[in-house]
């Protein structure tokens, strides 16, 4: 009986962070948080700091320390005479990445899902999603006329906290931001087709395509390009992994083709050349500030600061999630992500190899896509130290590894058992035996 309660407090503690995503930035960071104090406290096994991901994260987080010890940098947060004005920038990072790696271990060890576990998540949070496809389509209206509701001080709520300019055409969801809201939304819509794969009745497999469209239409009204190359991108994935390579390059040239021969389809295509031009222009200007750190990076909000005094103007990071993380962790960093998602990928594939279920091989699949989806998001734009995207992103990552640790670990627990091992005395004495009989079936 103690050991379901704990089950339970564990899996829904687990869930809380997870759904956290969907309703505002500031909850994830504070769930994070506590699962990496209450995993401190409880864990009482060998620490993995040098199994994957944790490596990785372990990496970043010696990574920044060293670059902030080089080059030691304050953010401001106020001129007030207040106690605290201004902290270590390397201490963002390291909070990031030293609680990711505890929520690896979390995860791996404590949480320790199962697949059934999974699917009854994955179904959760796409039906929540729901609830950011509600304030994204409520925000389009007029909602400031409307009387005193709990609508109308929620919708309040995500406009005084938005961080982007104020433009009405589109909506910026529960993260204050358009394109980072388009960016969880893709991800819903992903989820989508893993939620019409496994389930069973055909008006479930109806509407889960008709949720997969209503997930689509609101990444429209966000306004973002970058969340449609993603959602392509992971589409074309979740193909690929099928095993139809054909058809995933048929589909990829059919879609380039199509929005050459008719560029209105993308999103603001009024405003696409100048938009292109201004990235090129913080691209330029991030590879300068990356020749000038190459070695240990800026670390992040410091590249933002470099820039105002580059340019004169504020911007907080480079918009492309490979200049990004160059710019911000220098080299090292860059080979360190690189490594992340391409062993990340393989592992995805041993996982599907693993699977005995048709279920469990689409939910790999489904997370490779989101992977993939959140890396084509990122040629536009760089959501992945962001509280909720960089979240969803990670845990990507750590369920993937997660799931093949397990299996690797039966595997091996398995060839290790004397009762299945196969020694090479055990070999040659069957071969013996096998010859032993065919000579008297030949003498006979």
């Amino acid at each position: 009986m103690e050991s379901s309660i704990k089950r339970k407090w564990v899996i829904g503690l687990t869930k809380l962070l997870v759904l956290s995503v969907l309703l505002t930035p500031y909850l994830p960071p504070v769930f994070l948080f506590l699962i990496g104090l209450i995993t401190i406290f409880i864990y009482r096994g060998k620490w993995l700091v040098f199994q994957w991901p944790e490596r990785v994260f372990f990496g970043f987080l010696v990574l920044s320390i060293i670059s902030w010890m080089v080059h030691p940098t304050w953010y401001q947060i106020t001129t007030e005479p207040v106690p605290v004005q201004k902290f270590p920038i390397g201490l963002i990072p390291v909070f990031l990445f030293g609680f990711y790696l505890l929520l690896s271990i979390w995860i791996k060890k404590v949480v320790n899902w199962t697949p059934i576990e999974l699917k009854q998540l994955f179904i959760q949070f796409w039906l929540c999603g729901l609830y950011v496809v509600l304030i994204v389509i409520l925000q389009q209206l007029d909602w400031i006329k409307w009387n005193d509701s709990l609508i109308r001080e929620l919708l309040s709520f995500y406009k005084e906290y938005q961080w982007q300019s104020d433009t009405a055409s589109r909506s910026v969801g529960t993260t204050g931001n358009s394109n980072l809201t388009a960016a969880i939304l893709t991800c819903s819509a992903l989820i989508s087709i893993y939620v019409m794969s496994v389930l069973s009745k055909k008006w479930q497999k109806i509407a889960s395509l008709a949720i997969f469209f209503l997930f689509c239409y609101s990444i429209y009204l966000t306004g973002s390009r970058g969340a449609w190359i993603g959602l392509v991108l992971g589409l074309l994935a979740k193909v690929w992994l099928l095993g139809y390579r054909k058809l995933t390059m048929g589909l990829f040239i059919s879609l380039v083709g199509l929005v050459s021969l008719f560029p209105k389809m993308i999103p603001r295509s009024d405003t696409l050349m100048a938009t292109l031009e201004a990235r090129l222009k913080i691209w330029q200007v991030a590879l300068d500030i990356f020749q000038d750190n190459w070695l240990l990076g800026t670390l992040p909000l410091h590249f933002g600061e470099i820039f105002r005094e580059q340019t004169g103007k504020t911007i907080y990071h480079a918009h492309n999630i490979l200049i990004g993380v160059a710019t911000e962790f220098g080299i090292f960093g860059l080979i360190l992500f690189i490594v992340l998602i391409t062993v990340t990928i393989v592992k995805a594939k041993r996982w599907r190899q693993f699977a005995q279920s048709k279920e469990e091989k689409s939910l790999a699949g489904i997370l490779v896509s989101i992977i993939i989806a959140l890396l084509g998001h990122g040629i536009y734009d760089y959501p992945l130290l962001t509280p909720q995207v960089g979240l969803i992103f990670m845990l990507s990552v750590i369920m993937i590894h997660a799931q093949v640790e397990h299996y690797e670990q039966a595997d091996l627990t398995a060839n290790n058992n004397p009762t299945t091992q196969i020694t090479w005395r055990s070999k040659v004495t069957t071969y013996l035996t096998f010859i032993k009989n065919l000579w008297i079936k030949k003498e006979s």
